[in-house]
């Protein structure tokens, strides 16, 4: 278990309490990643509750209610998001198990036209890998067999099946332009109603879209998909739950290429990429800014959290939306600790 509380208190507030029908944007940068963030709002989600006598993962909240997450990721596989949520104390294979968890794997088979979306068993025996991998192999020391290795009827098989859940829904991109979103689309919805099945009045339902700019960026133009298709992709998925987290890159070439001026042009990608994350952070209630340092790199502080309101945000909402910047640095362990500029 990491050294430091999963859920860093000075974000206990903006990570725990989602406002109804808002968005929340995350971006990042190729040095500041956003997966240590998404980890606290599943954590926030289904890890921690008011009372202390409530274990992580049960049903019940101190009021009654339950809390759901639904994460479709673009960038990142089952396995990842498996091992370092068990970093955490959350077991994700369990928690989906009951119903308060669901993955929809946006990666592996994205392309794949030789089958149609479905949702397929995880096999984390397979030898086959068409996910990125992880940052350190189980089973990588010399001389010791991968996972795979477990044969039935051998110490460790069942506990090994018991980290699974039944099935992850795969999303597969077919056809062109708006018609294939909405195909992608209703596979999205069909999960989160799936999950729906079992909720009660004052249920709430978190979604987390883990970076579909990768779809932007590997469709384009010459496939129909577009800043404003994927803006209304988005919005279609947002109506269906009661909050929705965004990430998405916002390194200096993709966003400020496309607004500058002179001799320069830019691509495509960049020109649809600005419109996307422009477009979101005018919608957002609030948005997590995620950055390295500006005077370099440092021993003990690994980026930047500036969290100011989005465009969505109103003066007249019960919300008062506290800005700051904060300073946060990840530990080997998967801990992760946030402080304030001049704190030690």
């Amino acid at each position: 278990m990491p050294s430091q509380p999963p859920l860093p208190p000075l974000l206990t507030s903006y990570l725990s309490d989602q406002r109804e029908s808002s968005l929340t944007l995350v971006s990042s940068i190729l040095g500041a990643t956003s997966n240590w963030l998404v980890l606290r709002y599943l954590y926030a989600a289904l890890g921690t509750s008011s009372s202390s006598n409530i274990s992580i993962g049960t049903d019940e909240l101190s009021n009654g209610a339950k809390r759901k997450v639904v994460l479709v990721s673009f960038l990142r596989g089952w396995e990842f998001w498996r091992a370092e949520a068990k970093r955490l104390g959350l077991d994700l294979a369990r928690l989906a198990d009951k119903q308060q968890f669901a993955f929809v794997d946006g990666l592996s088979e994205l392309f794949n036209s030789s089958s149609s979306a479905s949702s397929a068993p995880i096999n984390t025996g397979s030898t086959v890998r068409t996910t990125l991998p992880l940052r350190s192999q189980p089973g990588a020391v010399p001389g010791r067999g991968p996972p795979s290795a477990v044969t039935p009827g051998r110490p460790g098989t069942e506990s090994l099946r018991q980290r699974e859940p039944g099935a992850v829904k795969k999303l597969h991109f077919t056809g062109h332009g708006i018609a294939a979103l909405d195909a992608m689309e209703k596979d999205v919805i069909s999960e989160i109603n799936r999950q729906k099945s079992s909720m009660t009045d004052g249920d709430e339902m978190l979604l987390i879209l883990d970076q579909p700019d990768f779809l932007l960026a590997a469709t384009g133009a010459s496939m129909g998909v577009g800043a404003t298709e994927m803006a209304e992709w988005v919005t279609g998925l947002q109506q269906q739950v009661h909050a929705t987290v965004l990430t998405m890159a916002a390194d200096s070439p993709l966003i400020h290429n496309a607004s500058t001026s002179g001799n320069q042009l830019s691509t495509p990608i960049e020109t649809e990429h600005a419109a996307f994350a422009i477009g979101m952070a005018h919608r957002a209630w609030s948005v997590m800014q995620l950055r390295t340092l500006e005077t370099g790199a440092a021993r003990d502080v690994s980026g930047v959290l500036r969290i100011s309101r989005g465009g969505g945000w109103t003066a007249e909402a019960e919300d008062n939306l506290g800005e700051r910047e904060l300073l946060y640095y990840i530990q080997r362990d998967g801990g992760v600790r946030v402080f304030g500029r001049g704190e030690s």
